[in-house]
């Protein structure tokens, strides 16, 4: 009878996720995963064909991270509880931001390719929805707010900013305001 495999395609990618967590995607290499494991790196490459494999498995499952802390933001108060999530997945995983956003690995192609997610128009369509701004306004909306957000948290994921959440939350709600009274008024002209 054949040994029974001791590590599993979850197990091994639950210590390389943790790994690349704490010091990053770029730490993650066979020797210094197979020693965490306590094991040779046969395993690895029984289960991932190829560390570039393995890497982008952590990828992904740092981006259902990040799309699950979205979807408890939009739950807990709409486009604001959003744009807090994000500021504060930066704040908390801080190398998961890097690999997403700060990095040219896996990255989107151009801000316009970011504007017509499917996601991101639903949101559009949300934020039109509530406001009552066109949905070309809405647009312009959604992006001084993103920019203004995603500056906040790159400032949050690099430790250079010193703001609290209330100082945070006060900003994003007066860009937003500001910016949605503006477009109002020049809707109404």
């Amino acid at each position: 009878m054949a040994p029974k495999e001791q590590f599993t395609e979850g197990i091994l990618l639950d210590c390389a996720f943790e790994m690349a967590r704490k010091s990053g995607i770029d730490s993650v290499n066979a020797r210094d995963l197979a020693k965490e494991l306590g094991c040779s790196t046969k395993p690895i490459f029984r289960l991932f064909s190829s560390m570039d494999d393995l890497k982008y498995a952590i990828f992904e499952r740092a981006s259902n991270l990040y799309n699950e802390r979205m979807f408890q933001g939009l739950q807990q108060s709409s486009f604001l509880g959003m744009g807090l999530a994000y500021i504060n997945f930066a704040r908390e995983e801080k190398k998961f931001f890097e690999l997403l956003f700060l990095s040219n690995k896996y990255k989107i192609s151009s801000f316009s390719e970011l504007l017509n997610d499917v996601e991101n128009q639903g949101i559009i369509a949300l934020i039109s929805k509530n406001t009552g701004l066109t949905q070309t306004s809405a647009k312009s909306l959604f992006i001084d707010i993103w920019l203004t957000t995603h500056g906040i948290a790159t400032m949050c994921a690099t430790n250079t900013c010193d703001l609290d959440g209330s100082e945070i939350e006060g900003i994003l709600k007066d860009v937003f305001e500001g910016v949605k009274q503006k477009l109002l008024n020049g809707e109404n002209k």
